[in-house]
């Protein structure tokens, strides 16, 4: 979240602010997670934050990332990612998430929860438990809820966690409720891993193309909507709060990537969107005959 007296260096970025806002109103974005979500071994801090951002603003959304946390050089760089944090310990800071009403939530998290080994088997409760948290208590907003990045330490948690989340998404969905899957599963692949775990620039980069598919999907379907008033940011953005921004409108060119079909169901009941996922345990396999191979040599 951006005041109106933050200072902002004269970087040439900011003549590049100069997308239209064709939107009808603005997108009060929350990053929500751990440190993938800070953007933790990105060399700038920003991790996918500053390319969904500015992806966003090349769209013609007016944007202010909202949170508790400030980490990364963008000047917007409020977020919610809280190094080492699993579901349930996210879920006890909720609380402190509502007063800023965001209208767009990017939720990715369960990757700590994986590799703690802690309770995987109902990691899809406790996330359930969450969304009907932050849906409860702020009102029209949207949930994009991604499945866990692949970690070369705990695949196979991490792959059940993500099939919770299937199952969690196509029921929640079956209810007409504003949330999105974003399939992070396949796209980003260990070698876009910096230590096994956190994405490298470019894995970083391939996140915010995933995002944005979702976002994308969100807006199709009508879920987006007008941010809530709040005592902390009105629902639109002022020319002046815009100018401070740094982040550029330019159009930031994110990797292409085509998002599987959303999970319903009846997909999932009868295993036809589960094989969407047997390319994960290719990717497992890959690497754990890769490591041998140089174990050998």
């Amino acid at each position: 979240m951006i005041s109106d007296d933050t200072v902002v260096s004269s970087d040439s970025n900011v003549s590049e602010l100069q997308a239209p806002n064709t939107k009808p109103f603005a997108l009060r974005v929350l990053p929500l997670g751990a440190s993938i979500t800070m953007g933790y071994k990105s060399e700038d801090g920003n991790g996918y934050r500053k390319w969904i951002r500015q992806q966003l603003r090349y769209a013609g959304w007016e944007v202010d990332m909202v949170g508790t946390m400030k980490s990364g050089t963008m000047h917007d760089n409020d977020h919610d990612g809280h190094i080492g944090w699993r579901i349930d310990q996210i879920a006890s800071h909720a609380k402190l998430i509502i007063p800023q009403q965001p209208n767009l939530i990017l939720l990715n998290a369960g990757t700590n929860d994986a590799l703690q080994n802690y309770k995987v088997a109902t990691a899809g409760q406790r996330m359930d438990s969450l969304l009907t948290y932050l849906f409860d208590n702020i009102p029209n907003t949207t949930i994009i809820l991604s499945t866990l990045t692949f970690n070369g330490k705990k695949p196979q948690l991490s792959t059940e966690i993500s099939t919770q989340y299937l199952e969690l998404a196509a029921k929640r969905r079956a209810r007409n409720e504003s949330l999105v899957l974003a399939d992070m599963s396949t796209f980003i692949r260990w070698k876009q891993l910096v230590d096994n775990i956190h994405p490298t620039a470019a894995g970083y980069e391939e996140m915010a193309s995933v995002w944005w598919a979702a976002i994308q999907q969100a807006e199709k379907e009508g879920f987006l909507k007008a941010p809530n008033p709040t005592t902390m940011s009105t629902a639109t953005i002022s020319k002046a709060r815009e100018k401070q921004l740094d982040d550029s409108t330019a159009d930031p060119s994110l990797p292409a990537y085509t998002a599987p079909p959303q999970p319903t169901i009846k997909k999932l009941s009868s295993g036809s969107y589960r094989s969407h996922h047997w390319y994960l345990w290719a990717v497992v396999f890959q690497m754990i005959t890769t490591c041998i191979v140089f174990s050998y040599v």
